[in-house]
């Protein structure tokens, strides 16, 4: 535990549940240039590294994609991904199998995409220095 900062909880991962928690996870370490860090099929479960963080994604049975920006089966989280191109990582995404969303609330800002599985994540620009 982080005790300098008196935290009394760390955080190890964040997990996602999808239809195919393999693919999923090879889709995340692809883009953030990790790696698929753990496969277990015999409980539809599969993770991976991705920088400093662990992405886990756990298939669940009868899953429903989100529908951004409906709320009939709302988000429920997003993950935003800084980029030093956009329009270059948009295309990496989607040639990785990500789709661009319909709607783009930031305009020429930052890009909305969706995973194969439907979950929105976002592309940022680099921050803008002050």
């Amino acid at each position: 535990m982080n005790t300098e900062s008196g935290a009394s909880a760390d955080l190890i991962a964040f997990t996602i549940d999808c239809s195919d928690s393999s693919r999923l996870a090879r889709f995340y370490a692809d883009l953030a240039g990790g790696e698929v860090s753990g496969e277990y099929p015999e409980y539809g479960y599969a993770q991976a590294s991705v920088g400093p963080y662990t992405l886990n994604f756990q298939g669940v049975e009868s899953y429903a994609a989100p529908a951004w920006p409906g709320q009939e089966h709302p988000q429920q989280f997003h993950l935003d991904f800084r980029v030093d191109d956009v329009a270059a990582a948009t295309e990496r995404a989607t040639g990785l199998g990500a789709s661009v969303a319909a709607e783009q609330p930031g305009g020429e800002a930052y890009r909305v995409m969706l995973d194969p599985d439907g979950h929105p994540f976002c592309l940022c620009p680099p921050a803008q220095e002050s």
